[in-house]
């Protein structure tokens, strides 16, 4: 059973460490630029007031503090603790226990959410539309390779890749187990000429970034033309939350959709990338953007290409959330998935599914979610 995250659990010693280190890196805590502008904001002493309560109350202050509008006049601090989850960092810890202690299942699938070459090979086994995998490289050998490329085996690995890599391709290539959208590069080969995000890249340098970790090599996929409306750069991925409930039934829990920026190749929010959320009913954008603090903060359209987000439809979103629901009940051993899902003029293409996933930008674009989340987090 899980311990419920409150103060008796927390040292004391280190919400005293907690608090020292706010008040001394005060200026950048109070302040933070507001996501709500046109709104009464409190004064730079409430605002410290509150991320000392949170630090006495939870072990930490709230990171989202601005992102979730908690600098205005009207966010009391009941209203703050009751309906918004926080700190951030007790709902990552309980999705990550509840998705390896699936209280219906003695056994986790979390292992193939984790793992992108796992996940690929479950997709595909099932027919769901996913990128299609050209290469696999792990601990410094070529485990997977599409029948299509002609590769020795009794070659040696950097020889294998040189072979690989004297196809012409199009492709996206991801760490099997990254994060944050980070190791993630644009790969083209074309009359033996290789470009990495673009540019013309040495074939040597581009093996030993291959070589670094486990790497997937992938098909690059090409989204539906009204997705390339937002920007055109990136897949811009539809990021989907599906649970379990004790019953065994499979529910969407909030959504949103991702946007690159110009010239990135990646959709991340930590990368600059903008997430509005979706109107689950509609398949629609909400009115407002966020952008992490170092890019920005709240905007109403896209800041390249001038899309207005409100009431933007997003194609094949009931197909998406329909898929999404059924992919989960096959993999019935996961508590909780965060999908990403592209979408390209045939219909959904799941990119991945994780395990740990965000709550925060969730429940900024959706307002607090602290009921729903004690209803469906809870064992």
């Amino acid at each position: 059973m899980i311990r419920k995250y409150n103060v008796m659990n927390i040292p004391f010693i280190k919400k005293c460490r907690k608090a020292y280190s706010l008040i001394k890196n005060k200026l950048s805590i109070v302040n933070g630029v507001s996501y709500y502008p046109d709104c009464n904001h409190k004064s730079k002493n409430q605002i410290l007031k509150d991320q000392l309560f949170f630090v006495w109350k939870y072990g930490t202050y709230e990171p989202f503090y601005y992102t979730y509008g908690f600098d205005r006049l009207e966010m009391s601090r009941e209203r703050m603790t009751s309906e918004y989850l926080i700190p951030y960092d007790s709902f990552q810890a309980k999705i990550n226990y509840l998705n390896n202690h699936n209280p219906n299942f003695m056994y986790t699938s979390r292992v193939i959410t984790a793992d992108k070459f796992y996940f690929n090979i479950f997709l595909e086994r099932f027919g769901i539309p996913t990128p299609p995998l050209y290469c696999y490289i792990k601990d410094h050998q070529v485990l997977y390779c599409d029948a299509q490329f002609e590769v020795d085996a009794k070659q040696n690995v950097n020889q294998q890749l040189k072979q690989l890599f004297s196809h012409d391709m199009d492709a996206f290539c991801k760490p099997s187990s990254g994060q944050l959208g980070n190791g993630i590069f644009a790969l083209k080969v074309e009359n033996s000429n290789v470009y990495v995000d673009g540019k013309l890249f040495d074939i040597d340098k581009l093996i030993d970034i291959l070589l670094s970790t486990s790497y997937l090599v992938q098909k690059r996929i090409y989204q539906h033309p009204i997705m390339s409306t937002l920007c055109d750069s990136t897949i811009n991925s539809i990021r989907m939350q599906t649970v379990m409930t004790k019953d065994g039934e499979v529910i969407p829990f909030g959504a949103g959709l991702r946007m690159g920026r110009k010239g990135s190749s990646v959709d991340n929010w930590a990368k600059g990338g903008v997430f509005v959320g979706i109107d689950m009913e509609k398949g629609t954008l909400m009115e407002m953007g966020f952008l992490k603090p170092k890019y920005g903060t709240s905007i109403k359209e896209h800041p390249d290409t001038h899309v207005v987000f409100k009431d933007f439809e997003i194609p094949y979103y009931k197909e998406a959330e329909k898929m999404a629901v059924e992919l989960h009940k096959r993999l019935y051993r996961c508590h909780s998935v965060g999908w990403d899902i592209g979408i390209t003029k045939d219909g959904p293409m799941f990119i991945e599914g994780n395990g740990l996933w965000e709550i925060s930008l969730i429940q900024a674009a959706h307002g607090g979610l602290k009921k729903q989340i004690e209803k469906y987090f809870s064992v």
